[in-house]
Formats: C-alpha cells, structure tokens, sequence
C-alpha cells in the first residue's frame, strides 16, 4: 500500500494520521506539489494529494481514502454505531471542509469574508452539536485536527478562530493532542524543536 504525500498537507497528513493510529504498514512517497512526479500523475486524476494505491486501486480525496482504510482494516471507532449519527458526523466534514476551513483562509485576506457569509453562524452552530460529546479518536477528530493545528498556529487571534474556540473548542483542542497527530505533524514537530510546545 503506497501513499502520495505532502508533508505540509493537511488533507494528507489526515490519512497518515489515520495508518498511524492503526498502526497499519504502508509505503510513503513524499512529492514536491511543485514538480509532481510522472507515477504520481499517472494514477491521479486531480493531481492533489493524498493518493492512495493499495495495490491497484487507487483512491484520492482524503475522506473517502479514511473512510476506506477505516472500514478495510475494521475500525470500530471510526463513526457512531447509530446510522443516522454517522451521516451527522460525515456532514460535519463536509461542511467543515466546504465552509469553515476555507472561511478562515479567506478572512486573512478579507476582513469582512465572515461578516459577508450568510450561512456563518448556523454551520458554526451545527459543527458545534455534532462535536460535542463526539470521541476525538474518529474519523471526524482526524478530519477537523490538521486544519484546526493550521488555524490556531498561523493565526491565533483570528475572529475564526474565537468563535471555533467557543463553540467547539473542547473537541478541537483535544483532538490536535492525539498521537498520530503529533506524529504527522510538521508543524508539532516544529513547535517542539522551537520549545514552544510541550
């Protein structure tokens, strides 16, 4: 099983995370998204990363690739048992990667993106009520930490950031102290070498 990789990804290091957490061998393959490799190419239709190659078949997208390895090597903890809690939990991804990461991004080159944002306050609130009580070892605590280390660490003070922090601010911050986080995080092990960082 081969993985496409950039190190300073957040969507890859989500699926890195998830094979460490597992403790599930693979084969890594760190690319420049500067000058992507000619195999790599070959086998990704969208040229983004993670790629995964689990002998042939290939996946990309990296919910789709976690949800994959979680169901592959059984991971019972991945989503909720209850059928409809599980599509709760896949639609606070979603949205989280379709409004709220973005939305942050983009408030650091336009102060009023948020204010400017129709639908702010009630994906704030949703992503709220599905976090809470939410187990940080799951899929949706894998999903939101590598964004969420990116936020808080390039800027902290952010309004975003604030109203994350008090909405959901238990579940975020736990989630960023998970192991394979830690492990997979250039920026962790940056904030480490720096001394900043416990």
């Amino acid at each position: 099983m081969r993985l496409f990789f950039a190190s300073g990804c957040p969507y890859a290091q989500r699926t890195r995370a998830l094979l460490t957490l597992l403790d599930q061998p693979f084969e890594p393959r760190e690319i420049d998204l500067e000058a992507k490799p000619a195999d790599f190419l070959a086998l990704s239709p969208t040229g983004a990363v993670p790629l995964l190659d689990d002998e042939g078949f290939v996946l990309f997208e990296s919910a789709v690739v976690n949800e994959y390895l979680a169901e592959k090597f059984a991971w019972r903890d991945a989503l909720p048992a209850d059928v409809r809690e599980r599509a709760r939990h896949r639609l606070a991804m979603k949205r989280f990667d379709d409004v709220l990461a973005p939305l942050f991004f983009r408030a650091l080159r336009e102060p009023n993106a948020v204010d400017a944002h129709p639908t702010w306050r009630r994906e704030l609130a949703y992503f709220a009520e599905i976090s809470r009580g939410a187990p940080t070892t799951s899929l949706l605590g894998l999903h939101v930490a590598p964004h969420w280390l990116r936020m808080t660490w390039t800027q902290p003070d952010s309004r975003v950031v604030a109203e994350l922090r008090a909405a959901a601010g238990p579940f975020l911050d736990a989630s960023l102290s998970l192991p394979s986080i830690i492990a997979t995080s250039t920026i962790a092990l940056a904030l480490r070498s720096s001394g900043r960082a416990s």
